[in-house]
């Protein structure tokens, strides 16, 4: 575990971590025990295949296309057992709050989250300053922590990568401001590969401006298009994916009593969206400050990424090619009397030259608090040189509570 204000640590080209998990499905494997009749085994493995071979994943050719009317919603949610079964749990989902066919006094959720209001969380006051000089007032709270995005059932008939944009935020009950985890232009586009068979693409999430606190419950809100550039020079150059909202309450899992990974899916009419994400009791923010204070000249491949709170899930944070002078900070939600593991791989960027590059790893571990700022400056090798800073808060206190 990392402690102290300032420390350097030198790894060189440890072992790669693990593989984090692929898309494919878990199945259980049950076998039959000595005293079974053999002919009932072979019975129940005939079931077996056959439940198999029925509840497979949904491929593009036969992937629900579902419109928002309630009645198409609501057979997908609580009528269609193969939904369920071929896939993550489905979720309802409801109109865009601007969609033209909804009267915006009558929507389900726009005057509980102000759905008029397309503000964002305040970047530079993402959690409320605690004054803790006369004891300590912070506390732990729920927090959702997001780990995957992905679009799934999507036929993409044209050559190479889709061109994906738009947004997806999520809003708290008490404080209703959209807080970002993935927020794209027409002209930033994502350019995502597309599995052919499923209609699969993963979406590179954003940090958002602060942890998302789960009370009892919170919006997701999203719009994803993908850019047409093969229309004509005065047509359209979007194609809407996907786009409404939907709530996740805790009532949802109210038998679940420990902090839990949720995996859930939207049907829309061109696509599904598959949303995973943690949720934590008694937890804490943490912020983590990123600064290359020296690359190679081409630049650097760098990869970060974090674990938390026990969660062998991969959270990716930042994937893309850096330069000396380059700054980025990023929230984690970690549970108290946990840690927040963080890793940086890096390589030089290719130069031209076709032989291999070297990528060197570095791994720090960081126990959570209400306060504190612990700094480690990293050496991934001789030409690159990395301060890390992970700074603690509390996402609420008493004083958020009497209020």
């Amino acid at each position: 575990m990392s402690s102290g204000d300032e420390s350097e640590t030198e790894m060189k080209r440890p072992p790669s971590p693990s593989t984090p998990p692929s898309d494919g499905v878990d199945s259980a494997m049950s076998t039959a025990s000595i005293e079974d009749d053999d002919h009932q085994a072979v019975i129940d493995d005939e079931d077996e295949d056959e439940d198999l071979e029925k509840y497979q994943p949904f491929t593009v050719d036969d992937f629900p296309r579902v419109s928002s009317e309630f009645d198409e919603q609501s057979d997908v949610v609580f009528q269609n057992p193969d939904i369920q079964l071929r896939g993550p749990s489905a979720m309802f989902l409801f109109r865009a709050f601007n969609n033209p066919l909804v009267e915006k006094h009558k929507h389900f959720f726009g005057s509980q989250y102000q759905l008029y209001d397309e503000s964002e969380v305040n970047v530079n006051n993402n959690v409320r300053a605690i004054n803790c000089s006369h004891g300590c007032h912070c506390l732990p709270s729920g927090v959702l922590q997001f780990i995957d995005l992905k679009i799934v059932g999507y036929r993409h008939v044209q050559p190479g990568c889709a061109n994906i944009f738009g947004f997806f935020a999520v809003r708290e009950n008490g404080e209703p401001l959209r807080n970002y985890v993935y927020r794209r232009g027409i002209d930033n586009y994502e350019a995502v590969n597309v599995k052919r068979d499923t209609g699969i693409a993963h979406l590179s999430l954003t940090s958002p401006a602060r942890c998302i606190h789960m009370g009892s419950r919170v919006l997701f809100e999203f719009k994803l298009s993908v850019r047409t550039d093969d229309q004509p020079e005065d047509g359209p150059k979007d194609d809407l994916l996907i786009e409404g909202c939907t709530e996740f309450t805790e009532f949802m899992n109210m038998h679940k009593t420990r902090p839990f990974i949720e995996t859930r899916r939207l049907y829309g009419e061109k696509c599904g969206l598959d949303m995973k994400f943690l949720v934590l009791w008694n937890a804490v923010q943490a912020k983590v400050d990123v600064e290359i204070l020296h690359a190679p000249v081409n630049g650097l491949n760098l990869n970060l990424y974090a674990k938390t709170s026990g969660f062998r899930d991969v959270i990716r944070l930042f994937f893309a090619v850096t330069e000396s002078g380059c700054r980025m900070s990023l929230v984690v939600g970690v549970m108290r009397y946990s840690y927040l593991i963080l890793c940086i791989e890096g390589s030089p960027k290719d130069g031209g030259f076709s032989q291999e590059l070297p990528c060197c790893m570095w791994e720090g571990r960081f126990g959570s608090g209400y306060h504190g700022t612990v700094h480690e400056v990293v050496y991934l090798h001789d030409s690159t040189k990395i301060s890390v800073k992970v700074t603690w808060k509390a996402v609420k206190s008493l004083h958020d509570l009497k209020h």
